[in-house]
């Protein structure tokens, strides 16, 4: 049988997800297992032993527009699948794998797509259930065994974390160790712990600790990293936003003594990864969206903390606060500092 597994977007939704792809992967062990991903997460499953193939959609370059999306589909059908599971649960994906002829088409109801899946799942899930259990029912609901221990870490190459400290080494980051961070949250400027707050804690981690702090992120979040930066004169700090891939990021908080950042996709890599990791939550929703502290089926102990301070609004599905703020104000620097 050949299985395209339609993945998720953000990286976060990548790490959630490992679980999904594992059972899939064991269930079918000599089936050809593809895996059809946005251009900034592609390169993380082609690190993924379990995958086959990794196809990339560009909404953005060559799979713009209705005529993109046909090319898209015309390539798919080209591939001769048996199967499609689709992660997202937008119209687009359901309406491509339909267009591309894909004899199964598995995917959750709702974003009126229900017609161009010859599967559709009813998406229901119990109250406080973590996301990572929506990805394991769609690929469940196909004959996959659910797991008994959800596999959703990540296991580094020595190659990589070479690769990291060869990028760390650039930076000027001299051997020895160090914290990794990440300030920002991409668009989602309510998960932002106060940059103050968080020069505070670099400051910190440099008396008290003695550990060097290197920053994460895309090119567009350097200039928060440089305000932090400033903003925290005792500290040393490593800006390296926009200047690593997403292995390269992996390898570096794989390498680290420690991660502190908001909620995001890089904590999310760390903590699969095995580094002891802190992430403040605000608006969003912990039980479903934190990193995934269940047993790791490696043996190593689950290292995630979550600083948060309830309020009566959170969780909420605003990007930008239209209130005080309070959900990651009232979140002080000792609740975040690491534990020795």
């Amino acid at each position: 049988m050949r299985i395209l597994l339609r993945a998720t977007n953000w990286v976060g939704d990548v790490v959630i997800s490992l679980p999904a792809l594992r059972a899939l992967r064991s269930h079918h062990p000599k089936d050809h297992l593809a895996v059809l991903a946005r251009p900034w997460v592609a390169e993380l499953y082609r690190l993924l032993p379990e995958v086959d193939e990794v196809l990339v959609e560009e909404p953005k370059g060559r799979h713009a527009g209705a005529a993109g999306r046909a090319a898209l589909a015309s390539q798919l059908r080209e591939k001769r699948f048996d199967r499609a599971i689709l992660l997202p649960r937008s119209f687009a994906t359901a309406w491509t794998a339909y267009r591309a002829g894909i004899p199964e088409r598995w995917g959750y109801r709702g974003e009126l797509r229900s017609p161009f899946l010859t599967h559709p799942v009813s998406p229901s899930r119990p109250p406080g259930e973590h996301e990572l259990f929506r990805h394991l029912r769609l690929v469940a609901a196909t004959g996959v065994p659910m797991p008994g221990v959800p596999d959703a870490t990540w296991p580094v190459s020595a190659a990589l974390r070479g690769a990291a400290r060869a990028k760390l080494a650039e930076s000027g980051l001299p051997d020895g160790p160090f914290a990794a961070a990440h300030v920002a949250s991409f668009a989602h400027e309510a998960k932002r712990w106060p940059e103050e707050r968080f020069a505070a804690l670099f400051e910190r981690l440099a008396t008290e600790r003695g550990l060097p702090v290197v920053l994460l992120g895309s090119a567009t979040e350097s200039p928060m990293n440089a305000r932090v930066a400033s903003l925290a004169p005792a500290a040393r700090v490593f800006d390296l936003a926009g200047k690593t891939s997403l292995p390269e990021v992996l390898g570096i908080v794989a390498s680290a003594e420690l991660f502190v950042g908001n909620d995001s996709g890089l904590a999310h890599l760390a903590n699969a990864a095995g580094t002891p990791t802190t992430v403040v939550f605000g608006p969003t929703d912990p039980d479903a969206t934190r990193p995934w502290d269940g047993p790791r089926p490696d043996g190593r102990p689950v290292r995630l903390r979550v600083a948060r301070e309830r309020v009566l609004c959170a969780p909420c599905r605003f990007t930008r606060c239209p209130l005080d703020h309070a959900c990651m104000k009232r979140v002080e620097v000792p609740t975040v500092l690491p534990p020795p």
